[in-house]
């Protein structure tokens, strides 16, 4: 019996494709594959690192900013409106109450006046001297500003959203640019009874707890303001906290320490990357914080950090014994 062309052709292709399906029959493996999957499951450790859960204090602070000012300051006005001829100050100059600081000329055209000197209202240095000699002036311009050096403060606003935790006597560190990482340790003196409605934020006055010549009246400062302490909570690497279908966890080092178990966690404040665990665990537990993205509970694992630090101290003692300076600049 003769065939086609077209017959010849689909029986060749039903031929290969028997043919495929017997070698995949004859290649398979024999057992459950579920099975064969679960052992490599079981085979698989996964390298992580891990750190000790400690005990610390966590101290939640808001981050402000404000201008260092003099505790009392006045705006000085002349008696007379005219020319101011002459100041017998300077910025920075200290001055006393009565004293004469500058001099204006009343007189106009065909008209002459005594001059009229101006007097300091009260004791302290002066802090800004806007106008110079020769500048015409009105009762209304200021021709300098005496304030008290000795006592600074800063003035710094808060955002609403923080108004239930501010009270006087707040604690804060405050640094300038002048002097970095210095602290300067302040305490806030006034709360305003108000939000302003405009910014939404609350304005507070701090002063600094001791007298330091290195602050200046004029200088910037940024605020850290300590609003809430716990002491003695267990912290944890925010890092090292995973999250899944609503709920908090970590993994945990078995007592061998080849086994990673999954325990669900409470957790409370937390404060630059570390974060209080209220319950789920215990101090001395080891936390994995790196590698258990991968794992689930139970997984085989192998600590990696002593291995790190062993390679790191060998370095160190290679570089010494060779005269190396790693990790730091040459003296």
């Amino acid at each position: 019996m003769a065939f086609t062309k077209q017959q010849k052709t689909t029986i060749t292709v039903a031929v290969v494709c028997v043919a495929v399906v017997a070698a995949m029959m004859f290649l398979r493996p024999s057992g459950n594959t579920a099975a064969v999957e679960a052992a490599d499951a079981e085979a698989t450790v996964y390298s992580v690192r891990s750190v000790l859960a400690e005990k610390d204090t966590l101290i939640s602070y808001i981050q402000s900013s404000g201008d260092v000012e003099a505790t009392s300051s006045i705006e000085v006005y002349p008696d007379m409106g005219g020319k101011l001829v002459r100041m017998h100050v300077n910025l920075g100059s200290q001055v006393k109450k009565g004293q004469v600081i500058a001099e204006v000329d009343p007189s106009t055209p065909g008209v002459p006046y005594e001059i009229s000197p101006v007097l300091a209202p009260l004791s302290g240095a002066i802090t800004s001297q806007p106008l110079q000699p020769g500048t015409t002036v009105a009762t209304s311009t200021a021709v300098a500003v005496i304030g008290s050096i000795d006592d600074l403060q800063i003035t710094v606003h808060i955002p609403e959203r923080h108004a239930s935790l501010l009270h006087t006597g707040m604690k804060a560190d405050v640094t300038v640019e002048a002097y970095p990482g210095v602290n300067f340790p302040a305490t806030v003196v006034r709360i305003s009874p108000v939000v302003d409605s405009v910014s939404r934020t609350k304005e507070l006055q701090l002063t600094f707890d001791t007298k330091d010549d290195r602050v200046n009246a004029g200088m910037f400062a940024k605020v850290r303001l300590y609003t809430t302490q716990k002491d003695d909570v267990i912290v944890v690497p925010e890092t090292a906290i995973m999250t899944a279908l609503g709920k908090q966890y970590v993994f945990v080092m078995n007592s061998e320490g080849n086994k990673a178990v999954q325990r669900n966690i409470t957790t409370g404040m937390s404060v630059d990357g570390l974060v209080e665990v209220v319950s789920g665990i215990n101090e001395g537990d080891r936390i994995i914080i790196e590698g258990m993205h991968l794992l689930y509970d139970g997984s085989s694992v192998r600590d990696i950090s002593s291995v790190s630090k062993t390679v790191e101290s060998g370095s160190s003692e290679m570089a010494e014994a060779s005269g190396e300076n790693i990790g730091g600049d040459a003296v």
